[in-house]
């Protein structure tokens, strides 16, 4: 990333403009990251009759997974690709990861929300008003997609995974980067867990919410 380059944060029309570059751009790739989703997760919701908030939950999952995790080639995602056209996104692209989080705490005053990541146990100030006054995610495990720009945290996905299942946070580990993991699976591994017809978790999701513009495909 260049020193010289002023970092920012995407507006909701860009990532639907880069998800739309590859659905008419590069249309093979595009079938062959919806292929891939459908198999991976087959959604619960393609086995009978769904409503239709079901299938915009399954049309959003796949969204966010292809414009983040869809490895095109070379490792190079649709997020990735637009990063190296225009240097300003470098900062959000590199640090975007998703992974499942205790909510520790919640300030409503400076809407900051302290999650702690369950994979390294490693705490994250998120920047986000919804994020910081909904209470009914104060319990349970929280999926969600966040990102760092100018030493911020905000959330960058709009599909967050929300399970009311008892649990609660291990100790505070901070002997981490402070980055978290940047792992292409986990996102679609937790949409299968939670959507897919066989998932493990298919029967306790409390609750899943999308922020942003309509982003269905």
């Amino acid at each position: 990333m260049s020193k010289h380059t002023k970092q920012r944060w995407p507006e909701h029309e860009e990532l639907a403009e880069i998800l739309a570059d590859v659905k008419y751009g590069t249309p093979c790739l595009f079938d062959i990251a919806r292929v891939i989703f459908e198999e991976t997760v087959d959604p619960d919701a393609y086995h009978r009759d769904a409503t239709e908030a079901e299938i915009d939950q399954c049309n959003m999952a796949f969204s966010e997974w292809t414009l983040f995790d869809f490895d095109m080639g070379n490792e190079m995602t649709p997020l990735k690709r637009a990063a190296r056209q225009d240097p300003s996104l470098s900062e959000f692209a590199s640090t975007q990861f998703y992974s499942v989080f205790w909510v520790v705490s919640q300030d409503r005053r400076s809407n900051v929300t302290r999650l702690r990541d369950i994979v390294t146990c490693e705490d994250f100030l998120v920047q986000d008003p919804m994020l910081a006054r909904n209470t009914r995610w104060s319990k349970g495990l929280l999926g969600s997609r966040i990102a760092r720009v100018d030493g911020v945290w905000r959330l960058a996905g709009q599909v967050h995974l929300h399970d009311n299942a008892e649990s609660h946070p291990l100790p505070h580990h901070d002997g981490g980067d402070g980055l978290g993991i940047q792992n292409p699976v986990a996102f679609i591994s937790h949409v299968q867990s939670v959507l897919g017809h066989d998932g493990l978790y298919n029967d306790t999701l409390l609750e899943s919410g999308f922020l942003g513009p309509d982003g269905t495909i």
